[in-house]
């Protein structure tokens, strides 16, 4: 074998993991009016994004790593993020204030 073989490592499938949660925990966001769903799905994907995002940025800047598990959970984790932030933006600006 050789020795500059590279391999992922536990930061490379950390990083797609959380990548994989944040994107399938979305799913209930979009899909469920209980609000204890839609508030625990938001405070879970606002934990699992940047983490994926920083166990991904990590894993590319290590050598000696593959890189394709750390492309895919940063691009998952930014895409949810995104996502889910101009989705809570926009229902923020449409819903009306009723002063008091």
């Amino acid at each position: 074998m050789l020795q500059d073989e590279k391999k992922y490592s536990w930061l490379s499938y950390a990083s797609f993991g959380s990548g994989i949660l944040s994107t399938v925990i979305t799913f209930p966001f979009f899909s469920s009016v209980l609000p204890w769903v839609l508030l625990r799905t938001v405070y879970l994907v606002v934990i699992s994004a940047p983490i994926s995002i920083i166990l991904g940025i990590i894993a590319l800047r290590k050598k000696g790593e593959k890189r394709l598990l750390a492309n895919i959970g940063i691009t998952l984790g930014l895409i949810t993020g995104i996502a889910l932030f101009f989705f809570i933006g926009f229902i923020w600006l449409i819903t009306p204030v009723h002063p008091n």
